[in-house]
């Protein structure tokens, strides 16, 4: 398969909307003062069927109770 393929410049393009949207995830979640420590791309996952997940991992309770403030007082704002 050549390198300029349109699949592999469409992998291409999925992995990096992947790793963006993992980094604006984690640069947001970083001003509300939230770490989730396993967070990451399943790049394996994403190479074996063209779709790249985010995999938000294990966080501990007060950790998830950290981020479930985010979003409420998030949806509080929109409301």
């Amino acid at each position: 398969m050549s390198g300029n393929s349109p699949l592999t410049r469409e992998l291409a393009q999925a992995r990096q909307d992947a790793a963006d949207a993992l980094d604006d995830f984690l640069a947001t979640l970083a001003l509300a003062g939230v770490v989730l420590p396993s967070v990451g791309v399943d790049w394996r996952m994403g190479q074996a069927t063209g779709r790249f997940l985010i995999d938000l991992g294990a966080a501990r309770p007060d950790v998830v109770g950290k981020l479930t403030d985010v979003l409420r007082k998030g949806l509080t704002a929109d409301a």
